[in-house]
């Protein structure tokens, strides 16, 4: 009960008492005023009391709703991955956008509905059927599955030293490679692999083409340069390509958030700059403006490797007067 109505309430009998004891004008205005003081807080708590209801009321049926709102099923949530899939894929593409009907021809599979109800959530895919399309198309399954990492994040450990990476590439035997650096100070590269029109693998170890690198660094430099070196020899030249994108899109592609083609689609980006990387004693004819091109990480980055190669023909000198003095 309010406080101020036990209160009133006292002051009421009080004034009763004076008033049945004492009679007189004044006992019976204070009777009034304590009266009317009553009926006043009275009115004001039914007005409180109904606008707490009411408050209530309005919250218990936000509450029902909030409850009433149906989940989505697990399958629902694996067909809605299915489609973003589909729309990553179609990202920038005006000219021949990919359908659930040319995915499902890609795949091989007997008929397009066999896809389309699974995009649709009305069929739940076999484990089997979610590998055949990661398969197909280069989809991180633990993304598709259970929406963990990124669409096209490569759970493959990576290697320290770019050369180690040659067996892949020639087991995978790639359509592309590309070298994609960013432009930034720092000059973070990493590779990806183009196996098909609609299928891409990205290499995901970055390594530093600049001056922000210790002994690590300098060696996993050197070991870009011999990668480089050795597809070239084994003609692998011509699949090669370089991008250098700005610092937001290069970490999209790396992270796997989007369709690689949708990036690399852009001719504009293509650049050379692996090859010119190569070119560690300035004997292309454009080799005076590499500084300007790619800023002084580049540079540094040229001598990193120079140095190497010096040192490894000092070695090999050495090692050829021990040999033949050993004979």
């Amino acid at each position: 009960m309010n406080i101020a109505i036990v209160l009133n309430t006292i002051a009421l009998i009080a004034s009763l008492l004076w008033l049945a004891f004492e009679p007189g004008f004044e006992p019976f205005i204070v009777a009034i005023t304590a009266i009317l003081t009553l009926i006043g807080l009275s009115i004001k708590s039914s007005k409180s009391n109904k606008k707490e209801i009411v408050v209530e009321s309005d919250y218990q049926k936000s509450v029902d709703a909030e409850s009433n709102v149906k989940k989505p099923t697990e399958v629902e949530l694996v067909a809605s991955r299915f489609r973003e899939s589909l729309e990553l894929m179609n990202e920038g593409n005006l000219y021949s956008p990919f359908t659930i009907a040319k995915l499902a021809q890609l795949m091989k599979l007997h008929k397009i509905g066999e896809l389309e109800r699974v995009f649709n959530a009305e069929e739940e895919p076999s484990f089997e059927f979610i590998t055949h399309f990661c398969n197909t198309f280069g989809i991180s399954k633990n993304w598709l599955i259970h929406g963990q990492g990124t669409p096209y994040s490569n759970p493959e450990q990576t290697n320290f030293d770019p050369l180690e990476y040659y067996s892949e590439i020639e087991k995978e035997n790639p359509n592309r490679i590309y070298f994609i650096m960013n432009n930034s100070e720092v000059g973070e590269v990493f590779i990806l692999l183009e196996l098909s029109d609609f299928k891409y693998k990205i290499l995901q170890r970055t390594w530093h083409v600049s001056s922000h690198v210790g002994g690590g660094g300098r060696r996993q430099i050197y070991g870009l340069y011999k990668l480089i070196r050795k597809l070239k020899k084994n003609d692998h030249s011509l699949k090669c390509g370089g991008r250098i994108l700005e610092p937001e899109v290069f970490e999209k592609l790396l992270s796997g958030r989007v369709f690689p083609e949708s990036v690399l689609s852009r001719p504009s980006f293509e650049n050379p700059w692996w090859d010119d990387f190569t070119d560690v004693y300035g004997k292309y004819p454009i080799s005076s403006n590499y500084e300007e091109w790619y800023g002084k990480g580049f540079s540094y980055a040229q001598s990193v490797v120079r140095e190497k190669l010096e040192a490894e023909s000092a070695n090999k000198s050495i090692q050829q007067i021990a040999n033949a003095a050993a004979d």
